[in-house]
């Protein structure tokens, strides 16, 4: 037997199954998803300045010396 489960969708945040017009079950996940993105754009710009440093670092080695 098959049940139909209502349309619905879950939490960016801790994956609760809330209405399928939110994106958030409450206000505390909405604020901690966005600290949470602001975090992991700054560790990938932290990343890709490490590695354009790499990179200029090792083709000033290849060239001048």
């Amino acid at each position: 037997m098959v049940e139909k489960v209502a349309q619905h969708r879950h939490c960016q945040n801790c994956d609760k199954a809330i209405p399928y017009k939110d994106e958030f079950c409450d206000e505390k996940c909405e604020s901690e998803y966005e600290v949470n993105v602001k975090s992991k754009k700054k560790q990938l710009t932290y990343f890709y300045v490490v590695m354009v440093v790499i990179f200029v670092l090792a083709m000033a080695m290849l060239f001048l010396g």
